[in-house]
């Protein structure tokens, strides 16, 4: 459970951060058939195989040969796992001689810069490969990891204060892997509440109760138009059976646990949601205020729960849980105001109009879980792992 962080490795580590991100490919892909490889469960999600030449398309450009070489369209499109397989063998083994050749000493970007885009995308390709295998429900998840129980950390709806201010925002230059990472700058904030914990199944339940889904004064115009059309009723993966709410992660049906966080919800159905509780959606830049900036010392963390790397001791990260966790079960995943799993469990939607959530899901790999990390998706996207916490004016 490596993750990179921003400061220069050897090419020894840098080798075995990529082996390892390649074992963990190949672990989550070898349950899938070859029929499973090639379906596309949902139109907004690719094929596995398709992610899976992604993965090598973007190590061949960026990696496995000079940059000055051109572009990987080059490479084949595979029919099998097989092929793949053994196109994937031959590419690392460009990369590792690329890693150990005096030629990338001096390149720009750097050897170790084109590692870290290397390995950030495998992870992104990762996520999303979880993300169609969760359509698929005879994938059998090779789980490896239990998640502990939840423990109550604070009333049902509670909200922290923000107290306003100037406060950075952003990633700095080193610590930037992707474009889409908003650079460092200073952002004036009014004060504002959010709540402390994500929105539970529970609350959810509550929303639906009271004919959330039936109630236009809830949703805005496109939400409610979007509802209609798709006969929309419950969060995606719910389903009624013998008198219970129940859902479902990747092969596995389960009762549905009203203290995890609710998931798999557009951003329409978390508007409406804050609509009924009178609330909004956070801001990107109220989101990540929350999530590190410490009011008492005027100071920034790196991560919500402070310096430390992520981990398994801090965060659902990493995968192999293949579900999230009870809320509380990490307790000291605690941002500085007191909010807790602002990375972790699931991507959580922000007020952005261009579809922007932040955070990080049990499907993250730690060394793409960042608090700077954005991860954008249309306002009706139902098939990442996504949740949402609301927030109000103060």
């Amino acid at each position: 459970m490596p993750t990179l962080q921003p400061s220069t490795l050897p090419r020894k580590r840098l080798a075995e951060l990529l082996a390892e991100a390649r074992a963990r490919t190949v672990l989550l892909v070898s349950p899938v058939s070859e029929e499973g490889m090639h379906a596309r469960p949902d139109e907004a999600v690719r094929p596995v195989l398709q992610e899976l030449e992604q993965i090598l398309r973007f190590e061949l450009e960026w990696l496995a040969q000079e940059p000055e070489q051109g572009s990987a369209e080059s490479l084949p499109s595979f029919q099998s796992y097989d092929e793949w397989f053994d196109a994937m063998l031959e590419i690392r083994q460009k990369s590792l001689e690329q890693l150990e050749s005096v030629h990338g000493l001096g390149s720009s970007p750097s050897m170790e810069d084109r590692c870290r885009l290397v390995l950030d995308h495998e992870y992104r390709r990762g996520e999303a490969i979880l993300e169609t295998l969760q359509l698929q429900p005879d994938y059998r998840a090779p789980r490896r990891v239990a998640l502990p129980r939840g423990r109550r950390l604070a009333d049902p709806g509670i909200m922290a204060r923000f107290p306003g201010g100037t406060i950075p925002i952003g990633a700095e230059a080193e610590s930037r892997v992707w474009p889409d990472e908003a650079p460092l700058d200073r952002v004036h904030l009014e004060p504002f509440w959010i709540d402390v914990m994500p929105v539970t199944n529970g609350d959810f339940v509550t929303f639906m109760a009271a004919g959330g889904y039936m109630t236009a004064d809830f949703w805005s115009d496109e939400g409610w138009e979007w509802v209609r059309s798709n006969a929309v009723r419950t969060p995606r993966h719910w389903f009624w059976d013998e008198g219970a709410w129940w859902t479902r992660w990747m092969d596995r049906p389960m009762l549905l646990d009203l203290t995890c966080p609710v998931s798999c919800v557009s951003r329409y159905e978390a508007e409406a949601f804050a609509r009924f509780v009178g609330k909004r959606l956070p801001s990107e830049s109220e989101w990540e205020a929350a999530a590190t900036w410490d009011p008492e010392t005027q100071d920034r963390r790196q991560y919500p729960w402070g310096s430390m790397a992520p981990s398994l001791n801090v965060a659902n990260l990493d995968q192999l849980a293949f579900e999230t966790a009870e809320v509380g079960a990490f307790p000291g995943n605690i941002s500085p105001i007191g909010c807790y799993g602002m990375i972790g469990d699931l991507w959580e939607w922000t007020a952005s109009p261009a579809g922007v959530l932040r955070g990080g899901s049990w499907a993250t790999r730690p060394g793409a879980a960042r608090v700077t990390a954005i991860k954008c998706s249309p306002p009706s996207s139902r098939h990442i792992f996504s949740g949402f916490r609301c927030a109000h004016d103060a």
